[in-house]
């Protein structure tokens, strides 16, 4: 990175881990870009020096929008050694319930907008031969369940991506991270932050009943979303950072459990597996 304080662009920063993200990173002296469908909204509740803090009206679906967000953060800072990729939405119910519009506009923010920030800022950093990108998957990417599905398809994505690009970077002496949180104290289970099906099918009572327990457990999950942007600012500063990294003990467990599932279910099908060869 520069000898000059880091500079940091963060999307979705209006609120939640975003919002904690540019927090953090303005607490170590960072310069930061931080996005937002509407600027307003930063301004309000993010009070830092211009020479220090450059709030963007961005859509994570405009590619123009997107290209000049970069473009005004180089031009004001002139690199970027972090990128935070946060922005994005659940959609929540059962995946026949929703419709390929509603899930194509989700694709649209939590995949194809991380996409192409990720490539707008990809020059500087290979110039730079240095940066640091942290995506926001998910433990969904890996343990799905009952109206989760669409949006674990969206974090799988974000997580392999992450993985091949972390490889393909890497000679540049960028990193790449994919944070796969638990639940978290954020209005990530709120209608600002989540969508349900327009249309609802009868039948799917369990998916009923599942979406009532997400609503129970909202805003009492067990993540602090500061010490998730405390985390952020650890992986910064990481030489080698981790391709991947669950946080929270629900997360941790999770993926324990299922690294296990899917080993013992690899050794009770290995004969039907190897019988192709």
């Amino acid at each position: 990175m520069s000898q000059q304080s880091p500079v940091w662009l963060v999307t979705g920063a209006s609120k939640g881990m975003g919002l904690e993200a540019v927090k953090a990173a303005l607490k170590t002296g960072a310069r930061v870009a931080a996005t937002s469908r509407d600027k307003t909204r930063l301004d309000g509740q993010l009070h830092a020096p211009e020479n220090r803090f450059l709030p963007l009206e961005m859509s994570f679906t405009d590619a123009r929008d997107i290209e000049r967000a970069v473009a005004h953060t180089v031009e004001r800072f002139g690199q970027i050694d972090v990128l935070v990729n946060n922005a994005g939405y659940s959609l929540l119910g059962a995946v026949e319930e929703f419709s390929a519009q509603e899930v194509r506009a989700n694709f649209d923010v939590n995949v194809f907008g991380l996409l192409a920030v990720t490539r707008a800022v990809l020059p500087t950093m290979r110039a730079q031969r240095s940066g640091q990108i942290i995506n926001l998957a998910s433990i969904s990417a890996n343990v799905t369940g009952t109206a989760t599905g669409l949006y674990s398809a969206t974090k799988a994505a974000v997580l392999m991506l992450s993985e091949a690009l972390a490889q393909e970077v890497a000679p540049f002496g960028i990193g790449v991270t994919a944070v796969c949180p638990g639940g978290v104290r954020t209005d990530f289970l709120d209608p600002s932050s989540s969508r349900h099906p327009q249309r609802e099918i009868d039948d799917y009572t369990n998916v009923r009943e599942a979406l009532a327990s997400y609503g129970r457990l909202n805003h009492n999950q067990g993540g602090d979303p500061r010490r998730v942007a405390e985390v952020f600012v650890l992986l910064s500063r990481m030489e080698n950072p981790p391709t991947r990294l669950y946080l929270g003990r629900d997360a941790l467990g999770a993926i324990v459990a299922k690294a296990e599932s899917v080993m013992s279910d690899a050794s009770r099908l290995s004969e039907i597996s190897e019988s192709i060869d």
